[in-house]
């Protein structure tokens, strides 16, 4: 029968011949082995454990934050933590003395070993070893958390660094307050519900980077809710490609509202000297005809335009993930964007992305190179603020009419066109005054995903 295994987290080799010799000479019949305290999780899935030793502080990650990542996986793994008198619980023994080769550091660990046989020191498995692979391989950004939403298990990746491991995202994360928030909801939804989210998209502000990420219940071999397992991919690059298509899309749509505005005047002008017209015969008529099919036509090409059509699939979108998307696309130099507070909602992607770049556009050109510009969630929808002049129209939601426009180089379609979308997906759009003086749109009666 093979020694026990006591298994050291350390940042050089040489430690763990120190820890071997302290347990040899205390006569404790054990082999050490080493782990980067980076890889804690994946060796502890790789190796039959019978005892994790970890420092109090080791290559700036905290021993505490490894010991819980480490009991998330393996709840009865006995740990002993060296360097440190601090009482962290019965399940970690502690020792003051910060030398490996101390008698007293030798004396906990064989303490530790006695307490037999753990789910830990089992021979390894070949799913663990599956999941191991996973995790060291995948360029994708994997993670378990356990129902604290302490990373029990994770990967390497530039929005969730191996640092994070036995941490919550907000303990290490860079600061984004929407950000962080949505995606602690997600975990509550998950770990309090029991029930999977999947596809969100969300984006990142401090790193500029779009995130697609899913978060299923995890259940232990007990089948008792022990935290959520998630995967998270980078979708910066796909979601440039769709801009640059949404951008050539938008183009054309302007360009047909706006010969299609120009033909309805032209139309009305022909229609008016028409009527005019003393001849009644059948030239007349026949013009008159063609006329009212013209007329059919425009009014085709402006629905069409406008995206005037029921017939779309809602999806449950974030707010802040497509604010920030559409914010990003705009590749403005000036100008500003907060997100004060984040929400979920039901709608068509397309058209939502189409409606924000209106309003986010709009409080620019409206605004100028300082804007300011707020977006938030409410009880029933979202707003879009800006701290600019202001809408002087009466009354204001003349704004929302085609070919409005208060400047001259303006077709006047775009607000147009963000009212027909809020009426396609059943939203109720208003315009009136921001806290600072400006423009706020507020959207209501925004459908909630279940």
């Amino acid at each position: 029968m093979s020694p026990p295994t006591v298994l050291l987290v350390a940042d050089e080799s040489a430690a763990g011949e120190r820890l071997q010799a302290a347990l040899d000479r205390a006569a404790i019949e054990a082999r050490v082995r080493t782990t980067e305290p980076q890889r804690v999780d994946t060796t502890l899935l790789r190796t039959p454990t019978d005892c994790l030793v970890v420092p109090v502080s080791c290559a700036g990650m905290a021993g505490g934050h490894l010991a819980e990542a480490a009991t998330g996986l393996y709840p009865d793994l006995p740990v002993v933590m060296y360097g440190s008198e601090a009482d962290r619980g019965d399940h970690i023994r502690t020792v003051g003395d910060g030398d490996l080769g101390s008698p007293s550091l030798a004396a906990a660990v064989g303490e530790a070993l006695e307490a037999g046989e753990t789910l830990a020191a089992r021979p390894v498995s070949r799913p663990e070893t599956i999941l191991a692979t996973m995790f060291e391989r995948n360029s994708e950004h994997l993670f378990v958390k356990d129902t604290d939403r302490h990373y029990v298990l994770l990967n390497d990746a530039s929005y969730a660094p191996p640092e994070l491991l036995g941490r919550r995202d907000e303990d290490g994360l860079p600061a984004g307050t929407a950000y962080l928030e949505a995606a602690r909801g997600d975990d509550l939804q998950v770990i309090d519900d029991a029930t999977a989210v999947l596809d969100v998209h969300e984006f990142a502000p401090s790193l500029e980077r779009h995130l697609e990420t899913s978060k299923v219940p995890w259940y232990d071999e007990r089948g008792e809710l022990a935290g959520l397992i998630g995967i998270t991919r980078d979708i910066t690059d796909q979601q440039e490609r769709e801009r640059l298509l949404r951008q050539q899309n938008e183009r054309l749509r302007k360009v047909a509202l706006l010969a299609a505005h120009e033909l309805r005047n032209e139309l009305q002008v022909s229609t008016g000297h028409l009527s005019q017209m003393e001849a009644d015969d059948e030239h007349a008529a026949a013009v008159a005809d063609s006329l009212d099919r013209l007329a059919a036509i425009v009014d085709k090409v402006v629905s069409l335009a406008s995206n005037n059509s029921p017939e779309f699939d809602p999806e449950p979108l974030r707010l802040s993930s497509v604010v920030w998307d559409v914010w990003s696309s705009l590749s403005l130099s000036t100008g500003s964007l907060e997100v004060t507070s984040d929400r979920r909602l039901l709608a068509d992607p397309e058209s939502m992305r189409l409606f924000l770049e209106i309003l986010l556009s709009n409080a620019v050109e409206h605004g100028g190179p300082d804007v300011a510009i707020r977006v938030g969630a409410t009880s029933t929808g979202f707003f879009v603020a800006d701290d600019g002049p202001g809408v002087d129209v009466s009354p204001p939601d003349r704004v929302f009419e085609a070919g409005y426009a208060s400047e001259t180089d303006n077709n006047g379609l775009g607000l147009y066109i963000a009212s027909r979308i809020a009426k396609e997906h059943g939203w109720s759009l208003s315009v009136g005054e921001s806290e600072a003086g400006g423009a706020r749109f507020t959207v209501t009666d925004v459908e909630r995903p279940d």
